[in-house]
């Protein structure tokens, strides 16, 4: 549900890019592509490496149980809870650089704030997508896997709906062009302090979610 709202930033990332890193309107809707790219680049290359299929999983699982003597082998739920807090972890990095530029501490220029962009919507796509929807697909099979993913879908909008409220309301106070660049900065930081915070809780979050999830079936298996 938090990373859903994390994700969809992408709608503002225009409006973003434009006040506080003085960027043309269309080199700003280009760096809302660039971060959709970020979570294509991830998708495609790592989703199969780091969140596996349950398929792939109960085959890991057994061959641990049939080679219990290798003490190299790592049960997968342990590597996926490591992966999905690495990811999230990047997102908390990339949110605080954000922070920090927004606080005036460091200075960023346009291109290293479109590069924070693509890490960013690199390290949310597969904690947003993965892990809801094979625990969907795990828990409630063909006939119920929309039912539960509709379920989160409904906690997910809802959050979203506020969020967005926040943020309209937030930038409209001193966020508009003809204010100056340091009140344009300062009133998105209350939309950061709160997405990174909100970063921070799916990484413990979640970290705990696959691993306590993947240690249950571990043990069931074995």
């Amino acid at each position: 549900t938090i990373t859903m709202v994390l994700v969809s930033f992408l709608l503002f990332i225009p409006t973003f890019m434009t006040q506080c890193y003085e960027m043309s309107t269309a080199s700003a809707a280009r760096v809302g592509s660039v971060f959709a790219l970020g979570c294509l680049a991830s998708v495609s290359t790592l989703a199969a490496k780091t969140y596996p299929s349950s398929d792939s999983a109960r085959m890991q699982s057994q061959s641990s149980f049939q080679s219990n003597n290798d003490q190299s082998l790592t049960p997968i739920y342990k590597r996926k809870a490591c992966f999905m807090a690495m990811f999230l972890a990047l997102s908390t990095g990339c949110l605080s650089a954000q922070m920090l530029f927004l606080n005036s501490i460091i200075d960023l220029s346009s291109t290293l704030g479109s590069m924070l962009m693509f890490l960013w919507g690199f390290s949310l796509a597969i904690p947003f997508y993965l892990p809801s929807s094979m625990f969907s697909l795990k828990r409630g099979g063909k006939e119920g896997a929309a039912t539960i993913a509709d379920a989160f879908d409904v906690s997910g909008f809802g959050l979203l709906a506020v969020f967005n409220g926040f943020v309209a309301r937030v930038i409209g106070v001193k966020g508009d062009l003809n204010s100056m660049l340091l009140h344009r900065k300062q009133a998105w930081i209350p939309v950061f302090s709160l997405m990174l915070g909100g970063s921070i809780v799916a990484m413990l979050s979640l970290f705990s979610a696959v691993w306590l999830e993947g240690k249950r079936d571990f043990k069931s298996t074995n």
